[in-house]
């Protein structure tokens, strides 16, 4: 029975599905972290942080955890 109703739609219908089931996943996650007063408020601290330009790139942060033992990293 499952093989006939399988085929009733086609390859396009079936990855539209897929793909309208992953965007309501990410709005599902977009959602619970709206209701989230914590990670809102950390969100707001990062963007305020970005104004202030208290920022570093990748490679500065990388050095200082190496530097400090948290990361190691292989020499090229």
């Amino acid at each position: 029975m499952m093989d006939n109703a399988a085929q009733l739609i086609s390859e396009e219908d079936r990855q539209l599905l897929r793909r309208v089931s992953d965007l309501l996943e990410e709005v599902m996650e977009t959602i619970e972290i709206a209701q989230n007063p914590e990670i809102m408020r950390e969100i707001e601290e990062a963007r305020q942080d970005a104004r202030e330009g208290r920022v570093r790139d990748y490679s500065e942060l990388r050095e200082e955890l190496r530097k400090t033992g948290k990361i190691r990293v292989k020499d090229n």
